[in-house]
């Protein structure tokens, strides 16, 4: 137990020893004051913070404070985050793709070779890629 904790248990311990000697109408607005607080906890506790790996905080409340198009908005982002991420990995193969062909047809080469069974063979047993 830390001494925070300690402290406040000490102070906890000398408020419930003295509350037999209070007035018992001061003692009723107390305990309508510390529902109201608890209340008022409960509440802010039904509000969750979630924190993304890009820093930005998404507040969601109870189930009255949740508005229908926030999760259509949610839904479209992912979608437009899916298509996007397909069209990038779409281009990259075929820049990679525009590479290999840029190279097959600037080659000496006839391409009739790269078709030859015999050439796929030699190029797997002596080139130094293959090892």
């Amino acid at each position: 137990m830390n001494p925070e904790e300690r402290f406040a248990r000490q102070v906890c311990r000398v408020l419930d020893h003295s509350t037999g000697a209070l007035d018992p109408l001061i003692a009723e607005r107390l305990r309508a004051a510390r529902e109201r607080a608890l209340a008022q906890r409960a509440v802010a506790a039904e509000s969750v913070a979630i924190v993304g790996a890009g820093g930005a905080a998404l507040r969601f409340g109870g189930e009255d404070e949740r508005h229908p198009l926030r999760t259509l908005f949610a839904i479209l982002a992912l979608l437009l985050g899916v298509a996007l991420s397909y069209y990038w990995n779409a281009y990259e193969q075929a820049s990679e793709n525009e590479v290999i062909d840029s190279a097959l047809l600037a080659d000496e080469l006839p391409p009739n070779a790269y078709l030859d069974k015999g050439f796929q063979a030699w190029l797997e047993k002596d080139s130094p890629v293959g090892q």
